[in-house]
């Protein structure tokens, strides 16, 4: 399994090729009211691109995304997928703060990152989680829980990022845990994602204890360059679950 951890926090926006997004995609990227989110939006859709036709030997172009089924509702919203031709490879991309996250892998997966929350937003959003979930917050000093509730955050929206729910299961349904190791549902593997500071970042994968490696570019992506570019930087070899 491949992660890849960007930078975005000195991309530039004059820098940025959205050439090889889609029609849609490109008009969502200037849909954006701030240039900060139309930089998050376009890296994120440029690089996502550029790895999955590396992995599938295609242009970046040349890659259509869709939807499957979502298993909540039936509707066409459930995980991403390539379908033109599918392949099967799992994906999965989140984006948060100043950094991109992408996830690649033989089985289904997810991927997310947030910026730390903020204090005050914390008691509100706690309220949705799972009952131990927040029992365990509740007996954090105060000035630690935006840590600990972003971290079990970040791995329950991995995990339905994973399933195909996304938001639209109940978040107090699953119990991943505030803890320092997580406690994945039965048949995952939920692990967090060492990242920038600031922010929590967490993968779930279907299946047992798996090895992540990690990509992290040291410098802005200009336009995401190419996928040569992506792979330069330090690679980090992980274990999961984590120890």
């Amino acid at each position: 399994m491949d992660l890849w951890l960007l930078d975005i926090s000195r991309q530039a926006e004059d820098t940025l090729d959205l050439s090889v997004l889609n029609a849609e995609e490109r008009r969502r990227a200037g849909a954006f009211v701030h240039g900060r989110d139309r930089i998050r939006y376009g890296v994120a859709h440029t690089a996502l691109r550029r790895v999955l036709g590396a992995c599938v030997g295609l242009a970046p172009e040349a890659i259509v995304l869709g939807r499957d089924t979502c298993p909540c509702c039936g509707g066409p919203h459930g995980r991403p997928v390539l379908t033109d031709p599918p392949f099967p490879v799992h994906f999965s991309l989140s984006h948060g703060g100043d950094v991109v996250m992408i996830g690649v892998a033989s089985e289904a997966i997810g991927v997310d990152v947030e910026p730390v929350a903020l204090r005050r937003a914390v008691g509100d959003l706690a309220a949705a989680l799972h009952p131990a979930e927040q029992a365990e917050l509740a007996a954090l000093p105060a000035e630690d829980r935006p840590a600990g509730f972003t971290r079990v955050w970040t791995r329950k929206e991995a995990y339905l990022k994973g399933i195909g729910t996304g938001l639209g299961r109940d978040l107090a349904a699953d119990y991943l845990g505030t803890t320092e190791r997580a406690a994945p549902p039965a048949g995952w593997t939920v692990v967090d994602v060492p990242t920038l500071p600031g922010h929590a970042a967490a993968c779930a994968v279907q299946g047992p204890a798996f090895t992540t490696r990690t990509r992290q570019p040291p410098t802005t992506l200009q336009a995401a360059g190419s996928v040569s570019s992506l792979r330069r930087g330090r690679d980090e070899d992980t274990a999961g679950p984590l120890a």
